[in-house]
């Protein structure tokens, strides 16, 4: 059996953890590995410490030294700790980058110790209660130096240059969240992901220790590194960030296992998904829909692109894969960008970031995973998608990989010719089998008439298809697709579609996951 335990990795979201019973920003991206080679610290440095923490035992933090104040602070007190935007990092500077730092404290309390990188030269960044301003009278006055941070965000101009953003947060276990133009915290990113679904319990590394670089007057980019630390593995990361319309995150990462775990998982990706157009079952809810992401994308290869709807499990929670014979570029998207998509003023949906994984080196063959987990409310982080890859490395051996990870409101420029619009599911209701009505949006003129017989091709791994009818949308363009899928009973079912034109494939294959409710 199973249950949840929550852990927050933002404000006022959690995610549910399974148990058992340069100057210009061109010029700074031509520049960062040889700036990186030639400075005091780099990429090797933390490469190195990385293996030599490996070869020792792993210690876990006690926290014997947070005060019990800070650890038994509630949510709504933690956030009303503020960091003083007087005490900065680099604020007098004159650069386009600022670090400013979280109390320890709350469900965040490890201590992440923060260095900085300036021509060279390493240094500390020392904790002071200074820092903070603490608007209760809970909080000791007398915090000792040595209490190191919780974590660290960073703002830069991103959509003024008379204003800095926050453009990017790390906090909390190995979870990080970046920012483009006009968007707002949504999904998270992960460091690396270590058993997600096993019966056996996951296993979260964390971050133990920063070292930001200080960028040069008008780079419009940063470089960062990090060691990470958990039973099974320690490793080293280099993060290279650059603000934008669409804000892209280099990385690069060298992992030493201890031990092999059972399952890895590589640039997880987490995000929330309670109710969308695709519900079937009630929520007590005004808003047509509530969720941070609605679907995974996933390039399959051979012109083929994979679009799976998300969905909140009825009752427990589910893992879908998708293999491939090499690492596949693949992630969580927001596709509905109108705000009557939601009509929440408060948490503005439409601007949530698509977060888009493209792999580099050493990736190998393996599958990008998704678990869906049930959640009631929109509180919980309930989705999450990872690359698997095949091959464990035993312990004492490295794993060094690199990829790329962009947050935008329009996701992959890329792709087949139509995508799936939205997904509608009718219930099955007595004797009415349940059916689903899919939409193609697509006007070009090059587009074969799709609602000819044998346009749309369907596969079920439960059950059968009757009444499947293509049809022009003249309403808003495009094709819509209904069909019904009888005879599946109570089994999970995994259904496919894609709509072509002769042998040419014209649209990416929608896949779903489907059981009945109750």
């Amino acid at each position: 059996m199973f249950k949840g335990l929550l852990h927050r990795i933002g404000p006022g979201r959690v995610i549910i953890i399974l148990l058992a019973t340069g100057t210009i920003l061109g010029c700074f991206r031509r520049t960062a590995q040889a700036a990186d080679e030639g400075s005091g610290f780099s990429f090797n440095t933390a490469r190195e410490l990385a293996r030599s923490l490996a070869a020792k035992d792993f210690k876990p933090e006690q926290n014997t030294d947070l005060p019990e104040a800070l650890k038994n602070l509630t949510y709504d007190q933690y956030q009303a700790i503020r960091f003083r935007p007087e005490r900065s990092l680099w604020k007098d500077d004159h650069v386009r980058f600022i670090a400013q730092f979280f109390q320890r404290g709350y469900l965040y309390q490890d201590p992440v110790k923060i260095h900085v990188i300036d021509d060279g030269r390493v240094s500390d960044v020392a904790f002071s209660p200074e820092q903070f301003d603490y608007q209760t009278s809970r909080i000791p006055k007398d915090l000792p130096a040595t209490l190191q941070f919780g974590g660290f965000r960073l703002l830069y101009p991103l959509n003024s240059p008379q204003k800095m953003d926050e453009v990017a947060e790390f906090l909390g276990a190995s979870y990080f969240r970046v920012l483009g133009e006009a968007q707002r915290y949504g999904s998270s990113i992960r460091g690396l992901a270590i058993d997600t679904g096993e019966p056996t319990g996951e296993e979260f590394p964390r971050f133990t220790e920063f070292w930001l670089e200080k960028p040069h007057a008008l780079a419009g980019g940063m470089r960062l590194y990090a060691l990470l630390d958990s039973p099974s593995v320690a490793g080293a990361y280099r993060f290279v960030i650059e603000p934008g319309a669409n804000t892209t995150v280099e990385v690069e990462a060298s992992l030493f296992f201890r031990k092999s775990p059972k399952k890895i998982g590589l640039a997880p990706l987490g995000s929330f998904f309670m109710t969308g157009q695709n519900r079937t079952r009630y929520f007590p809810d005004y808003r047509p829909q509530v969720h941070d992401s609605d679907g995974l994308l996933v390039e399959a290869g051979d012109g083929d692109w994979l679009w799976r709807p998300l969905v909140n499990p009825a009752r427990t929670y589910r893992i879908s894969r998708f293999p491939s014979a090499e690492g596949k570029r693949f992630g969580l998207m927001q596709r509905d960008r109108e705000f009557g998509d939601y009509d929440d003023l408060g948490s503005r949906f439409e601007r949530r970031p698509s977060y888009w994984v493209e792999p580099g080196e050493n990736w190998g063959p393996g599958a990008v995973e998704l678990l869906e987990i049930p959640t009631p409310n929109e509180f919980n982080d309930n989705m999450v998608a990872y690359w698997a890859p095949r091959n464990i490395p035993a312990p004492d051996q490295e794993l060094h990989l690199t990829y790329r990870i962009s947050a935008s409101l329009a996701g992959p420029d890329e792709g087949p010719k139509l995508r799936v619009r939205s997904t509608r599911v009718r219930p099955e209701s007595g004797d009415a089998p349940p059916r689903f009505v899919i939409d193609f949006p697509g006007t070009a003129p090059h587009l074969a008439d799709l609602s000819t017989a044998g346009s749309a091709k369907v596969q079920v791994s439960e059950g059968q298809v009757q009444n499947l009818i293509v049809q022009t949308n003249d309403a808003s363009g495009g094709w819509q697709v209904f069909f019904d899928l009888v005879g599946a009973g109570d089994k999970r079912a995994e259904l496919r579609l894609h709509l072509q034109s002769g042998n040419e494939l014209e649209s990416e294959t929608w896949i779903y996951d489907y059981q009945k409710s109750n």
